[in-house]
């Protein structure tokens, strides 16, 4: 029997492969983007971008974020962590962390 290699630097993603940290930052760019209208695609999004100093997000618009990439995604993320957001790459790391603990299809 083969085992799947599953350590860090491989995450299941919707169709079985891997998913990129450019995947993961594109995905979480486009939530945001679709949460706030004020964000266009002009405007730079990047992992260390700061959700409310750079981005202009709201705690509401954070929790619209999380829903979307909870349709997206088919998996469950924690609102009560809401607060805890400051950069781009915290909602990254959650998504990781809920696509790693998804169980598989």
């Amino acid at each position: 029997m083969r085992r799947l290699h599953t350590g860090p630097d491989r995450l299941p993603k919707r169709r079985g492969g891997p998913v990129s940290d450019p995947e993961l930052l594109r995905t979480v760019a486009d939530a945001v983007r679709a949460c706030n209208e004020s964000i266009d695609d002009a405007t730079p999004i990047e992992i260390q971008s700061r959700l409310v100093e750079d981005l202009g997000l709201d705690s509401l618009d954070l929790v619209a974020v999380l829903m979307r990439l909870q349709d997206e995604h088919g998996i469950e993320l924690d609102l009560d962590v809401v607060p805890e957001f400051r950069v781009v790459s915290d909602l990254m790391d959650e998504l990781r962390r809920r696509l790693r603990s998804r169980p598989a299809a």
